[in-house]
């Protein structure tokens, strides 16, 4: 489904590609009856977050990559639900919302910036040119990562944790899967930073000549985004996965 950025941000973060999760989670109670079906959720899951991973590594267009990343985050969140954690599925959701929409508005404005070139190869040396942008994508990868207290970190850590702690075959087969696609998502997120900003100018010269940092109407939303893209994981874990919570 490509589209243009804003309406990426939209339908990749937080709304349309994610109802399947909340859908799994809302017919908890049916599923919770159906083991056979919960066994095949945790492992098309665990498969789509290795494969999406997988074929992130190989993208170039700049907005591909991360909509790979988007489909390999929704594996974890498939498989956290497919070993009945539905909290924590819904947790990684909500957590992903805010740091991959960070990451689309933030791939729109290095395009805007780049007289709409996507292909990362034409790209390069953006950090000096960008650094506004540059700076909110590498808070936005990091949180994708799952660096340690950004906010995908409190997520992703607790699905491979709740994985691994189900003592069941397709349990730790998906607690493998996953840790690989989680290094694949680091690898991935590393070499778009570094084709992106950090290697060689490698465009046309009058299009870096010309390339600058974005206006406020395009900067202050990836500013606001930057903050829960930090912090929010922080902030609501006890709200979805504390102890005695009512969610």
């Amino acid at each position: 489904m490509e589209g243009p950025t804003p309406v990426s941000a939209l339908i990749h973060a937080a709304t349309m590609v994610t109802a399947g999760v909340f859908l799994l989670s809302r017919c908890s109670p049916l599923f919770e009856y159906a083991p056979n079906a919960l066994f095949v959720v945790t492992l098309v899951g665990s498969m789509t977050a290795f494969f999406a991973a997988t074929t992130g590594l190989l993208q170039n267009d700049l907005k591909r990559v991360i909509a790979y990343s988007t489909c390999s985050q929704l594996g974890y969140m498939m498989f956290a639900c497919g070993v009945s954690n539905y909290s924590v599925g819904m947790f990684h959701l909500a957590n992903h919302a805010f740091f991959k929409a960070l990451l689309f508005l933030g791939a729109g404005s290095v395009i805007h910036a780049v007289a709409d070139e996507q292909d990362m190869r034409r790209m390069g040396g953006l950090r000096r040119v960008v650094p506004f942008t540059f700076s909110v994508i590498f808070i936005g990868s990091l949180a994708l990562m799952g660096f340690p207290f950004l906010t995908g970190f409190y997520s992703k850590d607790v699905i491979l944790e709740v994985t691994f702690g189900t003592y069941t075959s397709v349990g730790h087969f998906a607690y493998c899967l996953g840790t690989f696609a989680a290094f694949f998502t680091a690898f991935y997120s590393i070499r778009l930073l570094y084709l992106t900003f950090l290697s060689e100018p490698n465009g046309f010269r009058s299009v870096l000549i010309g390339a600058q940092d974005s206006p406020v109407r395009i900067a202050l939303p990836l500013f606001i985004l930057t903050f829960p893209s930090i912090f929010v994981g922080y902030l609501i874990r006890d709200f979805f996965i504390g102890f005695g919570t009512s969610f």
